[in-house]
């Protein structure tokens, strides 16, 4: 349901999500399903206050969480959300929806970019890291799409987004409105020729495929088991999922990167690292390559990467 403030009327939004769940039954029943309809859709609102109520009274399963763009932006700037008094915050609250006061992943569609690209961090990815003055943007819409996809709620994704297409149509003053190209510059599929933006798009598509298959990342479990601020380091660990087989994920905001990190002598620790049940061992997802066992939890990091392990 598009922008719900605006309907203004919140017995309506919950007859309408009412009715459209008992269609759905109707339809399923008599194709001789059984139960679990309701498992299979979800009645969403869009409004960029996130007014919270409308899931906590059952009004609607789920609303936009404007809240992942308004935090994640800033924190791939290296950077606090302004109304956050930590970075450390800032990034667990993009992470796990919950701590911004929904009870369940299900409730939250997070995005990196909406349809509203007009303003402030609301730009499209490459024009936001443009027009901040970022030279390595590769790297930052990985780190980006990596908090996306391995955090607690549903991700949804710009058409565009997976493979950093910019922005192309402004008003006058070069700037995206309502009247000078928000809403309708169309999307630029062209520039997936570019080495840079394939590669984007092939890591994208790497990790929708970790997402819609890793049952870690269809649960709420998450845990940050190592920060890093020591030195003008901005290091965080997460792991998703249960302890049995979770998906871990570290995640360097920062310049940081570990001093002579070819040297065979070079490692970072990140402690309180999950054990490798017996039989299985670690993987790095995103370049689909095996941990030795003597360097999980102490693999090199470089500035603005993200590493994201699994079990295997």
């Amino acid at each position: 349901m598009d922008s719900v403030e605006n309907v203004a009327n919140w017995d309506f939004i919950q007859t309408y999500k009412d009715r459209a769940h008992a269609r759905l039954r109707e339809r399923w029943s008599a194709q001789g399903l059984g139960p679990g309809a309701d498992d299979r859709m979800l009645v969403v609102g869009e409004e960029l206050s996130v007014p919270l109520e409308l899931v906590k009274q059952g009004r609607l399963d789920g609303l936009w969480n404007d809240h992942f763009r308004a935090l994640i932006r800033p924190a791939l700037l290296g950077r606090n959300e302004d109304h956050e008094p930590g970075f450390e915050w800032t990034v667990r609250k993009a992470i796990d929806c919950r701590n911004l006061g929904f009870s369940r992943g299900v409730q939250a569609v997070n995005y990196l970019t909406s349809h509203d690209v007009e303003g402030h961090r609301r730009e499209r990815l490459y024009n936001f890291f443009r027009n901040a003055g970022v030279e390595d943007i590769e790297r930052r819409i990985k780190l980006g799409f990596v908090c996306l996809l391995t955090a607690v709620g549903i991700p949804m994704i710009l058409a565009g987004e997976e493979f950093a297409d910019e922005h192309d149509l402004f008003d006058r003053g070069g700037h995206v409105t309502q009247g000078g190209g928000k809403q309708v510059d169309p999307i630029n599929y062209r520039r997936l020729a570019d080495p840079m933006r394939q590669r984007v798009f092939q890591y994208v598509a790497r990790l929708v495929k970790l997402r819609t298959t890793h049952p870690a990342l269809a649960a709420d479990e998450t845990d940050f088991i190592h920060v890093d601020f020591n030195d003008g380091n901005r290091v965080l660990v997460w792991r998703r999922g249960p302890t049995h087989d979770p998906v871990v994920v570290v995640a360097n905001f920062s310049d940081f990167m570990t001093p002579n990190p070819a040297s065979p002598a070079a490692e970072y620790v990140a402690p309180n690292w999950p054990p490798a049940p017996r039989g299985k061992s670690w993987r790095e997802f995103t370049q689909d390559r095996a941990v030795p066992p003597e360097w999980v939890a102490r693999e090199t990091i470089y500035p603005w990467e993200a590493k994201v392990y699994v079990l295997a």
